[in-house]
């Protein structure tokens, strides 16, 4: 989730960047393995004694073993993308494939609804980030006046502050529900006493957690690949990205163990519910409130959002400009690793407990 292009810093007193060299990593995708995918792709059908099904059937698995080492490449393009800017998708991540440009290739013209739908989706985009938005532009009200209604969601959303509320409810839910979970499990972490149909449900859960974490992997790149995105220059965006995929990743694994310790199969239901609800709270906060000024969002957009190459420079600049962001910057290197290890790694879990989860149950 290539190394940050940044001037280097002078000052004594800035903090370096760990950073991981990524400049052979298409190299290591080596040259015959390139020659292979052409020959595959190249290869008569006929003039041999081998049936048709049989060439196929070892194409195939040609193709496929020839495959693996791209999901290698990407996970080491993410790696080193620190803060997610989108490195990937301006680079060829194979040779053999097309080089994709962001701004060429995206729509000219972007529709209110379209941006609307671009800044929900958008992970760099969460609650501090909207709480940045009211104190710094959201208090004058605009939208208030221009629609001619008056919503306390907006008004409160400064005062009270309601989407930190938000952020810290998630987290206080969710450390109470893993909690009691927790304080009930008894320590046997095989006892093999489970009904059928809880060791059912479990094997059930642990597949479906397992297809659906390659989809947590693929929208980690279609969500960093967005056209324009929240400008990474600020605290409040580099922690509504780490919270937006880790407690997703963290949810999961807490119904996993949930679906796993808990004996009583309604309990495990409503265990599992709680917490796929704790994980859309945000999202839900932030849909209710552009629902009621679907403009604050276009603002958001057209005042907020700049491309990845602006991105780029202003991370550059603000770490050159503020020892505190470079510091946080700094800091957050290994996390964001391992963030995306976890990503990557998830579907292992999954599997796991797919398999042992039933058996030990």
């Amino acid at each position: 989730m290539r190394k940050l292009s940044r001037s280097p810093i002078n000052s004594s007193n800035k903090l370096n960047t760990p950073t991981i060299d990524i400049s052979n990593i298409q190299d290591n995708l080596t040259h015959e393995l390139v020659l292979k995918l052409r020959k595959l792709n190249n290869s008569p059908s006929g003039g041999s004694e081998i049936s048709d099904d049989s060439k196929l059937s070892a194409k195939r698995r040609e193709i496929i073993c020839c495959s693996l080492p791209l999901v290698y490449n990407n996970l080491c393009i993410k790696l080193s993308d620190h803060l997610l800017l989108g490195e990937e998708h301006v680079n060829r991540v194979f040779p053999e494939f097309k080089e994709f440009d962001i701004e060429n290739g995206s729509k000219l013209f972007i529709d209110n609804d379209e941006k609307r739908e671009i800044v929900l989706a958008d992970p760099k985009f969460g609650m501090f980030s909207l709480f940045y938005y009211h104190v710094t532009k959201g208090y004058l009200n605009i939208e208030l006046k221009k629609s001619n209604k008056i919503f306390c969601s907006h008004i409160f959303s400064l005062t009270f502050a309601l989407p930190i509320l938000v952020y810290f409810t998630q987290w206080i839910l969710y450390i109470a529900l893993l909690s009691h979970e927790i304080n009930a499990f008894d320590g046997d972490f095989c006892p093999n006493t489970a009904s059928l149909e809880n060791k059912m449900m479990m094997g059930g859960i642990g597949i479906l957690y397992f297809v659906r974490s390659f989809f947590i992997w693929d929208n980690l790149t279609v969500q960093i690949g967005l056209k324009k995105m929240n400008r990474m220059d600020s605290i409040s965006a580099i922690i509504d990205t780490f919270q937006e995929f880790s407690f997703n990743i963290i949810v999961y694994g807490a119904n996993l163990w949930i679906i796993f310790t808990e004996k009583d199969l309604q309990n495990m239901i409503l265990n599992s519910l709680a917490m796929e609800f704790l994980m859309r709270l945000d999202n839900d906060f932030e849909e209710l409130y552009f629902k009621n000024l679907p403009n604050a969002a276009v603002d958001i957009y057209d005042t907020m959002y700049v491309s990845r190459e602006e991105n780029k420079k202003l991370v550059s600049k603000h770490r050159d400009a503020s020892y505190l962001f470079n510091a946080v910057s700094c800091l957050l290197v290994i996390p964001y690793k391992i963030l995306v290890l976890t990503i990557f790694l998830f579907p292992v879990l999954c599997f796991f407990m797919a398999i042992a989860g039933p058996l030990c149950k």
